[in-house]
């Protein structure tokens, strides 16, 4: 809207409420006229204005003015004085220093509108006015938005943003004072607010000084330095974490230590946790020296690379089954796990179990076994995708061109031309017109 149209605007939009006496309902008005009055970056004056529009502006704003004080009711006569303020700013605008003081006198100490005062660019009285009432968070803002940091975070600091103010007074090179704020922050934010700043040297030293060492480890595991972060955890009584970061920083036998020290307890009287926690760390072979269970000792065994160790618990365990006289089927997956893959898979045939076969030496890692398993049981989606992971890719071919081709989708058909649907209720073309329309033909005659 230009300035002419918002002039009309402002004539006619306080007509009816100077009136009926309403401060309250002039103000929107006017404050929309100070606006216009400032659009662009320039200011506009009264010549700008055609001389109807002109007549009518000048008119109203002197109606404004002349309101006097309202006796006996202060809330309304506060909003009077609000007013006055609000055309105080319109005159100034418009040119007329004379009538802005006259209007200035009568509003006293009333103010226009924060909004107002930051849009025609004194935003320092609009700081001010919100750290009178409170505002403190507003006015460091507009503070900081016109690059004065040292009072906006003093502001900050009123406001309880902690961040913000480490943050300015990092930047001004503020040391005591910025080390005083950081002090009155809880721990977590004291983080946040020095990582921020790019002040993690800052952090590490109050870290340090408060001996937090578990925060010291974290602080050093973000950067990396898996040995320094594994010192810090083990200071702090964290010895998973503290093992882990050894583990990361090329310090095996450090880890080790730790781990030993929590497991040794455990060897006597639970060795099944003792080896758990072992295979936690990623030590299967020290898990498997604990582990009780046949199965889970092979599998400890070929996870650590001890390939033979684990064909011995295999033959052991067939020796044990046979002793006790197992069928054959029982013995076939530790038969196949010992090495006699032949045997196994002759067990296997006899059963008539391919796929039970399949599953066992997938699971033994023998893909091109496995999928020749599965392809005699007739499950050749899964022999193909076996086949290519052994590097047979032939034989997956072959399957996978054996495999029916996607169903087409289904596309919603519309009524026929003619059909009941259409409207048309009339037969079908080429329909048998002897059909009534219960559905059933027609009687022979």
């Amino acid at each position: 809207m230009g300035f002419e149209a918002s002039a009309l605007e402002a004539a006619r939009g306080v007509d009816k409420p100077i009136l009926a006496g309403d401060f309250e309902a002039q103000l929107p008005p006017l404050e929309k006229l100070a606006l216009a009055a400032r659009k662009g970056g320039k200011a506009h004056r009264l010549d700008d204005l055609s001389t109807d529009t002109r007549g009518k502006l000048f008119t109203a704003l002197l109606r404004v003015m002349r309101q006097g004080p309202i006796e006996g009711d202060e809330e309304k006569d506060a909003k009077r004085r609000q007013v006055h303020a609000t055309l105080a700013e319109i005159w100034r605008l418009l040119g007329d220093e004379r009538r802005a003081e006259l209007a200035k006198e009568e509003a006293g100490d009333a103010k226009v509108a924060p909004w107002l005062l930051a849009h025609t660019g004194e935003w320092d009285k609009v700081a001010a006015l919100h750290e009178k009432e409170g505002r403190f968070g507003d006015a460091a803002k507009l503070f900081e938005e016109h690059d004065q940091p040292k009072e906006a975070a003093r502001l900050y600091g009123l406001a309880g943003n902690g961040a913000k103010t480490v943050e300015l007074l990092a930047k001004l090179g503020d040391r005591d004072a910025m080390m005083e704020a950081v002090k009155q922050l809880p721990p977590k934010q004291q983080e946040e607010a020095l990582l921020a700043a790019g002040l993690g040297d800052v952090l590490m030293e109050i870290l340090v000084q408060g001996e937090r060492w578990e925060d010291v480890g974290a602080l050093y595991e973000r950067a990396e330095q898996w040995l320094d972060a594994a010192s810090a955890y083990e200071k702090a009584g964290k010895s998973h974490k503290a093992a882990r970061a050894f583990d990361k920083g090329g310090k095996t036998e450090e880890a080790d230590r730790l781990i030993d020290l929590e497991v040794k307890p455990l060897e006597e009287s639970d060795p099944a946790a003792a080896a758990k926690l072992w295979a936690r760390f990623g030590r299967p072979l020290q898990a498997a020296r604990l582990a009780k269970d046949p199965l889970e000792k092979f599998r400890l065994l070929r996870e650590g690379g001890d390939q033979e160790q684990a064909v011995e618990v295999a033959k052991a365990e067939v020796a044990s089954l046979k002793e006790a006289g197992r069928t054959p089927l029982i013995l076939a997956p530790w038969i196949a796990r010992s090495g006699d893959t032949a045997a196994a898979l002759k067990i296997y045939d006899e059963h008539r179990l391919p796929e039970d076969a399949g599953q066992l030496f997938e699971e033994l890692n023998e893909p091109e076994l496995a999928a020749r398993c599965f392809e005699v049981a007739g499950k050749t989606r899964k022999a193909a995708d076996l086949y290519e992971r052994a590097g047979n890719t032939e034989a997956a071919a072959r399957l996978r061109a054996l495999e029916p081709p996607p169903a087409p989708k289904a596309t919603p058909r519309g009524p026929r031309p003619g059909g009941p649907r259409d409207g048309r209720g009339g037969p079908r073309p080429g329909g048998d017109r002897s059909r009534p329309r219960g559905g059933r033909p027609a009687p022979k005659k």
